[in-house]
């Protein structure tokens, strides 16, 4: 998520945007700020913290007074990326203040009741999401695809099938929705061998990695478990595998599915369950495939050579750059202050 914002925040401010940018400390915006545009303003606020609600509404009072003066008459957008949204709090006093609300997972309870908000604005990643948003806060939810800054082409070029990659690659944070043990026994079914890579520290429930851990260790060697690893790994991972792979549980929503975007852009299929996002990113035969179920889906794992690299790769350009991505949210800022009869949604 806050690479994403960072995208946004760099490249709006690149179009002559005035973009203030309030993170916790360590933003990637902020990392390298030489040669980052004079009309970006970076203000960071508590330390990184997984603290939730207390958190979040320690790093709104750090901010608070800033967000009044600047944005309390309206005169800017207020593009909120938290989870609990306290900004909607400073629209009791400032009923003004013009608050756009992307919503990054499921819908939590919100410290504002959404019906108590003038013209609440929220904002889902793909279609899937914003519909599910919409049919749980009962109102109109439009989306936005997060886009990704895309890695030159010459990282990019793939080799013959034979020298492809011999592993399929899951790149998910560590947590039971992702249903990282469906994709460790399809690959051990199917025979193939599978990495394990994905945050395993900031997670609810130890156990569940306890137990990935553990299939791995009893996959006659087929899973390989790696755990958090940093960006530059990651990058290895994705460029030497030859598919990623993702089974999210049907009870939950896959919002977008970054990961395979990031797999796309260096021209690597996809296979996943057709979940939220992943909807709006896969189409079969194209960048990957799609399955119902994870027994679907291993009838796939043959046919991913069929997904050509520079489809992958063109699938990404054409849709989900950050470029795009930036695009798409200006368009609707810019109807937001000119205070579109349509953008009062």
């Amino acid at each position: 998520m806050e690479a994403v914002v960072a995208w946004v925040s760099k490249n709006a401010a690149c179009k002559s945007h005035d973009v203030t940018l309030i993170s916790a400390r360590c933003s990637p915006a902020g990392e390298g700020r030489v040669g980052l545009p004079s009309n970006l303003k970076i203000i960071e606020t508590i330390e990184p913290s997984w603290g939730g609600t207390a958190a979040e509404e320690a790093h709104y009072f750090m901010y608070k007074e800033l967000l009044e003066k600047e944005y309390g008459s309206g005169d800017g957008i207020v593009w909120d990326n938290t989870w609990h949204c306290f900004s909607y709090l400073s629209t009791k006093k400032f009923p003004k203040m013009k608050i756009i609300h992307t919503n990054h997972g499921v819908v939590e309870w919100q410290k504002v009741p959404v019906k108590q908000l003038r013209s609440p604005r929220y904002i889902g990643l793909s279609r899937l999401h914003a519909k599910y948003m919409s049919s749980v806060l009962k109102i109109s939810v439009r989306y936005v695809h997060h886009g990704i800054a895309l890695p030159p082409i010459e990282e990019t070029k793939n080799r013959t099938k034979n020298e492809n990659g011999d592993y399929l690659l899951s790149i998910n944070r560590i947590v039971r929705e992702k249903g990282i043990e469906d994709s460790i026994d399809l690959a051990v079914r199917t025979r193939n061998s599978i990495k394990i890579a994905g945050d395993d520290i900031h997670v609810p429930d130890l156990s569940y990695v306890q137990k990935i851990r553990e299939k791995c260790q009893n996959s006659n060697g087929l899973a390989e478990y790696f755990g958090l690893v940093d960006n530059k790994t990651k990058i290895e991972l994705i460029k030497n595998c030859k598919a990623v792979i993702a089974c999210p549980k049907p009870t939950w929503i896959e919002a977008f599915g970054l990961y395979a975007i990031q797999a796309n852009a260096y021209g690597k299929p996809v296979l996943a369950l057709a979940n939220g996002g992943l909807n709006d990113i896969i189409v079969n035969q194209t960048n990957g495939f799609l399955a119902k179920t994870p027994r679907e889906l291993e009838g796939y794992v043959d046919k991913i050579y069929e997904c050509s690299p520079e489809s992958c790769r063109g699938r990404v350009e054409n849709l989900f750059t950050d470029e795009i991505m930036t695009k798409n949210y200006l368009q609707i800022f810019e109807k937001v202050m000119e205070d579109d009869p349509a953008f009062r949604w």
